[in-house]
């Protein structure tokens, strides 16, 4: 793994792709965005040719980061249409409460309305006679003023209602519409979830294919090592073309015990533990059902979002001062390389990629390329 001081030049180079500065024009930042979007597709060819160099020698394993990768993009687009369900839901709750304010306001003009004309009438009844006999000029004035400004008062009630009954039928039009949209999002919704549930059944063939390869001990072994080297060869080829590491990230050291979870959830197997052979754990397996949200346990810069086998769906954070965070196992990512986050931000949903059996999230934090326990970083619960 590369030291912060051998990654200092390239990034260097990468923060004038990735950063705008106050002056740039329109064209200079939309050459940035293109650079960077070069390098992402740089980054995942190389990646791409080492995993099929060394993962993808059988069918079994090629079938499986398949399977795997059409549901990542399935589940995305499902947590993509049930977010937009919930906006959409929040609005229509937001426009019926207006429709209510609305309503009271218009029946309160009726009724402001309805107490003008009756007290005009009232009025009418004594005062009009009075104003053909009276010769008092100032007396005149005196009505005529009165009945202008209760003319004017009845004008701007009518105007006020009329009004106010637009804006019933406008909100009445954006609830029908967004009762559309909820209505097609959740028919494309069901759709989705109906061919999730294919692409699971064919996965779940694939991965019975796939233990009969690995049935004798020997086997699973050497291809757990295997897995494990693909792993750091893949970061290090990351950081090398990427070097992301912003002057405003410092690592994890001065976080020991301040980090949040990645997602809650038990311990199943802990950094250290037993694994297979000589084999130990190099980070922590966390149990948690399929589909929930996993969030960056700081800020940090994606230097990796891809399958990688034995891992399955694989996100890397670059945490500056030679530290990263990985969130191995999910179901579907939700960042691209080169994508600045912020603590807590959602990145991933946990799954079971990698040809696991139950769901869950494998969590690492590395240092200067070494695999170091995550318990003391995260805290206490």
């Amino acid at each position: 793994m590369m030291s912060g001081r051998t990654r200092l030049w390239p990034a260097i180079v990468m923060a004038g792709l990735i950063s705008v500065s106050a002056g740039a024009s329109q064209e200079e930042i939309d050459q940035q965005q293109l650079q960077l979007q070069q390098l992402q597709k740089q980054i995942k060819s190389s990646q791409s040719a080492l995993i099929k160099s060394k993962a993808g020698r059988d069918k079994a394993s090629q079938a499986l980061r398949e399977d795997e990768l059409a549901i990542n993009k399935q589940a995305a687009a499902i947590n993509a249409n049930q977010a937009k369900l919930t906006k959409l839901n929040r609005q229509l709750t937001v426009l019926g409460s207006e429709q209510r304010q609305l309503e009271t306001q218009y029946s309160e003009q009726q009724q402001q309305l309805a107490d003008q004309i009756k007290a005009s009438w009232i009025a009418g009844q004594g005062e009009v006679g009075q104003l053909l006999l009276n010769q008092n000029s100032a007396d005149k004035q005196r009505l005529l003023t009165y009945y202008h400004y209760l003319n004017q008062a009845r004008v701007e009630a009518m105007e006020a209602i009329a009004t106010t009954k637009q804006a019933l039928m406008d909100n009445h039009s954006q609830q029908l519409a967004r009762k559309q949209q909820l209505e097609q999002t959740q028919q494309r919704l069901d759709e989705q979830q109906q061919r999730l549930k294919k692409q699971q059944q064919r996965r779940k063939q694939t991965l019975a294919k796939l233990d009969q390869q690995l049935q004798k001990e020997s086997n699973r072994l050497n291809r757990l090592e295997v897995d494990s080297e693909v792993l750091t060869q893949a970061i290090e080829q990351a950081l090398a073309a990427l070097a992301a590491q912003p002057v405003s990230l410092d690592g994890l050291s001065k976080l020991k015990r301040k980090l949040p979870w990645p997602i809650s959830g038990r311990v199943k197997q802990g950094f250290g533990n037993h694994r297979q052979g000589q084999l130990r754990w190099n980070g922590m397996l966390i149990d948690a059902k399929e589909g929930r949200n996993v969030e960056a346990v700081a800020p940090g810069q994606v230097v990796f979002a891809d399958w990688l086998r034995g891992y399955g769906l694989v996100v890397v954070l670059d945490h500056g001062d030679d530290y990263l965070s990985l969130y191995g196992h999910a179901q579907s990512l939700l960042k691209e390389v080169g994508e600045r986050v912020e603590s807590g931000e959602v990145i991933a949903l946990s799954g079971r990629s990698g040809g696991q059996l139950d769901s869950g999230l494998y969590f690492e934090i590395r240092h200067r390329g070494l695999a170091v326990d995550p318990a003391p970083y995260l805290r206490r619960r």
